[in-house]
C-alpha cells in the first residue's frame, strides 16, 4: 500500500513536470524542444529503474524510508545521466515535437 501511494506521488509529479515542459515547447519550440525531449526520456528511464527495483525481494534490514529515499534520488540521477549520452528515445521525441509543429 505504501509503495502504491509512493508511486502514485512520483506519478503525479512526472505529470506536472511533463505538462510544464509540453507549456514550454509550445512557447518557444526552438529553445525548449531538446531539453524537453531529454527530460521526458529522463523520466521514462527513472519509471523504468523504479518498476525494475520494485521487482526485487524487499526482505533485508536495508529497506527503510531512508534507504527508499536515497535509492529514488539515486535514480533520478542515473536516470539523468543515462539520457544525456542517449537511448534514441530523445530523437524519437523531438520528431513527435517536430511534426506536431508543422500541423
Amino acid at each position: 500500500m505504501n509503495d502504491n501511494l509512493l508511486l502514485f506521488k512520483t506519478s503525479n509529479y512526472n505529470v506536472q513536470f511533463i505538462n510544464e515542459l509540453k507549456y514550454q515547447v509550445r512557447t518557444n519550440p526552438k529553445k525548449y524542444a531538446l531539453k524537453t525531449a531529454q527530460e521526458v526520456e529522463s523520466v521514462f528511464i527513472q519509471i523504468l529503474l523504479k518498476s525494475m527495483r520494485s521487482s526485487l525481494s524487499k526482505d533485508n534490514l536495508l529497506d527503510n524510508n531512508q534507504s527508499r529515499l536515497y535509492t529514488d534520488i539515486y535514480d533520478q540521477e542515473l536516470s539523468r545521466e543515462i539520457s544525456k549520452k542517449g537511448t534514441g528515445l530523445t530523437n524519437i521525441i523531438l520528431k513527435q515535437i517536430q511534426l506536431q509543429k508543422k500541423l
